[in-house]
């Protein structure tokens, strides 16, 4: 049995130590392979090639992992083990062998039993000019599925992002749908609901892609009804897991191929776990952003946060599980169906902390995660938040009243007075406002929020947010240049570490240098969620986000005291109205879970 494929990509999109690390002088065919001059190295201990054998060990039944190569030529393959001690990476060669052929030849290698952590993996060495790698896999040789009933619904809920659908639906019947040789083929339907009523039909073949024009009720209204779809057809089409992914992720295709493989060997004991994807940035394709994270009452930890993963050291973090995940995000969460009852469903949180709330209500904290699944997105961080200012804070104390009876007003203030003042040191004044009115309509209690119309709602948050300009109509302004918009510059690491413990405390005392006067008056530019201590005494702020589009903003006193005032006074009104809003989500969600609820709100 096929285990994982050795990946060789034709064309390089990502970051090339993401598969092998190549010494000088081995070059890349346009297959793939790689073609070696004499003594130059190989190595695929790396986030795909790389090889999980205490993960597989611990939540599958497969015991002993085998090696096939392909070659042409002389080669020297070192099979290897490694783990981490004490932070340091260990290796042990487990065996070393030369083969030689002068055509095209698979030759096989035995790891022997999986171990309890750690990973394997192999080195090639070219042993004469002109050799050439072709290829692997890992296979067990005596080993079939346990589970044979594994069939996998991809649900995409998408709204006017076109050609990130198009361009991964083409890579998916390229690479799985309408190729025989994937494992996955034939058991893999994609469900894409359209919130927008946009999307080019002729993408669904009817068959294993299929389009449902939705209502948009925001990313969880188009999730959800992914997931109603996958029910509906769970028993005519043995569909075992909803796949829930974002329409404008980038995929590796091979990370679903090992997601069903994994699943078709799962120990029974784990059937009720959720398999979660790990998010990788787009502009730095190596950086994992999260690989699970905690909420933590509100308080997120981002789990395996910015590892690099061409380093080995953070590919064997990843391994370890020293830390529970309590939910993973809907860019890559693989659910299995038989945990989702009708009276079970998302609540109808429009966008932002969906994925939360369900994650804690279903996950349950049994989340798994593997190297080499995964997807790559651009950073939250950068991408201007808008309404979600609103959403984030309304959806965050929806969230807490639902799971956890004990957070209080008390917790809830504090943690708005932070929020709010981030954007305040910004000088985000509308923002602040958007914050306040999340705060306002959680107050209302479920009532208001089940009758709310949330289509008019997102419209009349739009309208209150910040109107983004292209970075043309900033150049030249108070001393902006091209160059102050090099988006690799102003999201380098450097630009978000802390500041000093003592300069920390003197720009608090000044709020920020609120109250002294500007020590520049040329304009700065930034990304949305910038170290705000580097804005200090800082008249006027641009942020942009990676394709240019801006907004400025301006420091006044004026909003700053105004800000607060609002702030206050709604603090006044959390204490009055808190424990009872709380109480009436807490009491009544499940009446906003159920799927008579949901195809009412989806007018189906």
């Amino acid at each position: 049995m096929d285990i994982k494929r050795i990946l060789l990509p034709e064309q390089m999109e990502t970051d090339e130590a993401l598969y092998y690390r190549r010494s000088d002088g081995v070059s890349v065919l346009e297959s793939g392979a790689l073609a070696c001059p004499q003594d130059a190295e190989i190595d695929f201990h790396t986030y795909f090639n790389s090889f999980s054998t205490g993960k597989w060990k611990k939540y599958t039944v497969l015991e002993q992992v085998e090696l096939a190569v392909r070659i042409q030529g002389n080669f020297c393959i070192s099979l290897r083990y490694h783990w981490l001690e004490k932070g340091t990476v260990r290796t042990k060669v487990l065996t070393e062998a030369n083969i030689s052929s002068e055509k095209s030849k698979q030759f096989i290698f035995h790891f022997g039993d999986n171990r309890n952590n750690g990973t394997f993996s192999f080195l090639c060495r070219s042993m004469r000019d002109g050799s050439v790698f072709l290829g692997g896999k890992y296979f067990a040789e005596h080993l079939v599925p346990v589970n044979l009933d594994i069939n996998l619904a991809a649900d995409i809920c998408t709204f006017r992002k076109e050609a990130y659908v198009e361009r991964n639906m083409r890579v998916l019947k390229k690479a799985i749908l309408e190729n025989p040789e994937s494992p996955l083929y034939r058991h893999l339907y994609v469900f894409i609901s359209d919130n927008a009523g946009t999307l080019n039909p002729a993408i669904a073949d009817g068959e294993y892609i299929r389009i449902a024009p939705s209502r948009n009720v925001g990313g969880v209204g188009g999730f959800t009804r992914g997931i109603i779809e996958a029910k509906a057809l769970q028993k005519a089409r043995d569909i075992s897991h909803v796949l829930l992914m974002d329409d404008d992720a980038v995929l590796e295709p091979a990370a679903l191929e090992t997601n069903y493989i994994f699943l078709s060997l799962l120990k029974p004991e784990y059937k009720d776990y959720l398999l979660g994807g790990a998010i990788l940035r787009q502009d730095r394709p190596y950086m994992q952003y999260e690989s699970g994270a905690q909420w933590n009452r509100g308080d997120i930890l981002a789990l395996r946060h910015f590892l690099d993963l061409r380093q080995p050291e953070n590919l064997l973090l990843n391994e370890q599980e020293t830390e529970t995940a309590e939910y993973t995000g809907w860019w890559y969460t693989c659910i299995p169906l038989n945990v989702i009852e009708n009276d079970n469903l998302p609540l109808p949180l429009f966008i932002h902390r969906d994925d939360v709330e369900y994650g804690l209500r279903i996950g349950k904290k049994k989340f798994i995660f593997l190297n080499g699944i995964c997807v790559w997105h651009e950073a939250f961080e950068n991408k201007m938040a808008g309404p979600l200012e609103y959403y984030d804070i309304r959806n965050l104390a929806i969230v807490n009243a639902v799971h956890f009876p004990d957070y209080g007003a008390k917790e809830f203030k504090r943690l708005l007075f932070k929020w709010a003042s981030g954007n305040i040191a910004r000088y985000r004044y509308k923002y602040v406002d958007l914050n306040i009115r999340g705060v306002e309509d959680f107050l209302k209690g479920v009532d208001w929020f089940k009758n709310q119309e949330p289509e008019a709602l997102h419209k009349e948050l739009a309208a209150l947010n910040y109107q983004t300009k292209p970075k043309s109509e900033y150049i030249g302004y108070k001393g902006i240049t091209e160059e102050d918009y090099n988006w690799e510059a102003l999201t380098a690491e450097e630009n978000f570490r802390q500041v000093s413990k003592v300069r920390k405390f003197a720009q608090i005392l000044s709020m920020n240098g609120y109250f002294l006067p500007a020590k520049k008056k040329k304009a700065m530019v930034v990304p949305p969620y910038n170290n705000i201590y580097q804005t200090f005494r800082v008249e006027e702020v641009v942020f942009t986000d990676a394709a240019g589009n801006s907004v400025l903003t301006k420091r006044s006193l004026k909003e700053f005291f105004t800000s607060y005032r609002k702030l206050f006074a709604v603090f006044k009104l959390i204490d009055q109205e808190y424990e009872t809003a709380k109480k009436s989500y807490r009491e009544h969600y499940k009446e906003l879970t159920s799927m008579s609820f949901w195809h009412q709100y989806l007018n189906q």
